[in-house]
């Protein structure tokens, strides 16, 4: 019997065992947020071989989130989590080989990961229960922190280890040659006055706006409103927030990746030690070269052959004149650059991750 089938006679009618032990379920339980993350893992999973079972929030799928990836062995589950938490509590796991929940924290608050565990208690001998976790801080200082936890980074913080798995696969993605004419900068995440990161981006470009490099253009996706200096209106989109199809369409469309960390700044010290950003995927993911301070480059993988580093905020509107006079030759190595990064981490996520199934 087809999952889907399966999952619509056990929420709208007569149910039927679940008999396939080849399938692992995928299941994001936050209907707000990492939805972006449940492409990669599933992704691992199938190339494990397993066949998959996504269950995402309906508005994620209809958002367009796998819009970019279709496989045989996949099946997508427009499911509430209301609905699925009745059923998991319920019935377990069913006869899957296991499940991974990408978002823990919905589970256990971030720190009772016992609790999250017993969530599935009703389990078959072998079945798994694997958890990502997006933010170790709370679970390291209350100690109970579980080296046995997917974290899509290595942690740096109080000697804490995990299970690292980095998902950075989105589907069929066009990779694009820097542009010829207008080079596309582009940020994803809400641009707001009241954020500092903001302030710092808008200012670089009004820099190299005032030093007369006008062919570029700024980006912007995501919530929030934000002022424009009068100087740069006519190079800035402010798209707002997208849903996945159009945002994977624009960040296709994009020559860079921007962002605006500063060492100085604590709420951004979490993308090194303790959480990483969404950003980082979207770089691995559509290769594309990456602005970034250089504090926050080494431990997400980023150097000078294949992100353009930069030492702080007063230098950031050099570094993006650097890649404006970028040739389209040196944008393709430092492609290419990028690609063995991504690479690299695919395959040490992929054996981590049958390592600790097979654990």
């Amino acid at each position: 019997m087809a999952i889907l089938d399966w999952f619509k006679n056990l929420f709208f009618g007569a149910s039927e065992p679940f008999s396939d032990a080849g399938t692992f379920f995928v299941w994001e339980p936050c209907s707000k947020s990492h939805s972006e993350v449940v492409p990669g893992y599933a992704k691992y999973l199938l190339d494990l071989g397993y066949k998959v079972s996504v269950i995402v929030n309906p508005e994620k799928l209809k958002e367009g989130v796998f819009c970019r990836f279709s496989d045989p062995n996949l099946i997508l589950n427009s499911i509430s989590r209301s609905k699925a938490k009745k059923f998991f509590s319920k019935r377990g796991l069913s006869n899957a080989k296991g499940i991974l929940v990408t978002t823990v924290g919905k589970l256990s608050n971030g720190r009772d990961y016992n609790g999250a565990y017993e969530f599935f208690s009703k389990k078959l001998p072998g079945q798994k229960t694997l958890f990502v976790e997006h933010e170790i801080k709370p679970a390291v200082d209350g100690g109970t922190w579980d080296e046995n936890i997917i974290t899509l980074r290595k942690p740096d913080y109080k000697g804490a280890k995990s299970v690292v798995v980095n998902p950075h696969y989105f589907g069929n993605v066009r990779i694009t040659n820097k542009s010829e004419d207008i080079v596309k900068f582009i940020v994803v995440g809400a641009l707001q006055d009241k954020r500092r990161d903001c302030s710092i981006i808008l200012s670089a470009f009004e820099k190299l706006i005032e030093r007369g490099t006008t062919n570029v253009k700024l980006i912007a996706v995501g919530k929030g409103a934000v002022s424009l200096p009068e100087k740069i209106k006519p190079y800035v989109e402010l798209k707002g927030s997208l849903p996945f199809k159009e945002m994977y369409d624009e960040v296709e469309k994009a020559d860079f990746f921007l962002t605006s960390y500063e060492p100085d700044f604590a709420p951004h010290l979490r993308y090194i030690t303790t959480g990483t950003s969404g950003a980082f995927q979207l770089v691995y993911g559509f290769l594309k070269p990456v602005v970034i301070q250089e504090k926050f480059a080494p431990i997400n993988g980023f150097n000078g052959k294949n992100s353009v580093i930069y030492s702080d905020s007063s230098s950031y509107s050099e570094a993006l004149e650097r890649c404006v006079k970028m040739s389209a030759g040196e944008y393709g190595k430092m492609q290419a650059n990028l690609k063995a990064l991504a690479d690299e981490i695919y395959a040490q996520s992929l054996l981590a991750l049958k390592e600790l199934i097979e654990k």
